[in-house]
């Protein structure tokens, strides 16, 4: 008959801190794939595009604009076929932030984002709007329909910008 010894202390140790350090790695490698997959998705791109190119946006971040990743822990991050909604962190020279983003699928046009929210870290009170819903500007005055939505959004956060800048003057002068 033969005798099976039980482990050392020392072997189960290194057994239990071994396996330990796989889980922990297959854990952290299966959450930066599905960050890798959502950051491969058209919808993402398009978000981060429309922010990069919004002068608004890229006067309170500063460029380069770089994200920083998503909170998969986040139940407002969420996607299916038909829409998705998430909140990216995002950093510039200047300042960093949120930036909240609502997109659907069309079948025949694709992704399209319906609405692009940021919020920064030096106005945490304010979420500036940076694109909105095609769909909710059936009632904005005809001069104001036929210009761009681009257009209108980026006047929009500029001139809130300019409020912001003309408040912070005031405090320090007094």
């Amino acid at each position: 008959m033969v005798g099976l010894r039980m482990p050392s202390n020392r072997t189960l140790g290194n057994i239990c801190v071994y396996g330990a350090v796989a889980s922990i790695s297959a854990v952290m490698y299966m959450r930066w794939k599905m960050e890798d997959r959502v950051r491969s998705c058209e919808y993402y791109k398009l978000a981060l595009k429309a922010l990069r190119n919004h002068r608004g946006a890229v006067g309170l971040l500063g460029e380069p604009i770089k994200d920083s990743g998503i909170d998969l822990s986040n139940a407002n991050n969420n996607c299916n076929a038909e829409m998705a909604h998430f909140e990216v962190s995002v950093r510039g020279s200047k300042d960093k932030g949120t930036l909240y983003f609502w997109a659907s699928h069309q079948p025949d046009r694709g992704w399209l984002i319906d609405r692009l929210e940021l919020e920064t870290k030096l106005n945490p009170e304010k979420r500036f709007l940076l694109k909105k819903s095609e769909e909710l500007t059936f009632d904005l005055p005809e001069s104001l329909s036929k210009v761009p939505a681009q257009q209108v959004d980026s006047d929009v956060i500029l001139s809130e910008t300019n409020l912001l800048n003309a408040e912070k003057t005031e405090k320090h002068s007094k």
